[in-house]
């Protein structure tokens, strides 16, 4: 079966069944103590909708021109499982930060940023 969190696969089959939570759970539970060696310690608790949502995150990343919009109140865990998607799919986010003298100004040096690391 063809693993769609394997990096060394070119063309998963993104849909393909993950067989059930406890599998998923230990898999992204190993990202997370990867992630946790290389980045500041996320303490983060995968209960089975969080893993629904790092799953359809981590599909999104891996698609041709991929893009998703996350609702949800504050505190919820939205950037924690972005962060672990991003991780995982091998990704490197790339974060503006708002201040409350944030400015156009600031906004054009952050895609100037940006756009140096993408090009």
């Amino acid at each position: 079966m063809t693993d769609p969190l394997d990096p060394d696969v070119e063309d998963p089959r993104l849909y393909e069944d993950l067989e059930n939570y406890e599998f998923v759970t230990d898999k992204f539970n190993k990202l997370i103590n990867d992630y946790n060696d290389e980045h500041v310690s996320m303490d983060l608790v995968l209960f089975n909708y969080a893993i629904d949502h790092l799953t359809r995150i981590h599909r999104i990343m891996r698609l041709p021109r991929g893009n998703g919009l996350l609702v949800g109140v504050g505190g919820s865990g939205k950037q924690s499982l972005v962060r672990l998607a991003a991780f995982t799919a091998q990704h490197e986010l790339f974060q503006i930060t708002l201040t409350k003298n944030y400015t156009e100004v600031n906004f054009r040096e952050d895609l100037k940023l940006l756009y140096g690391k993408v090009a």
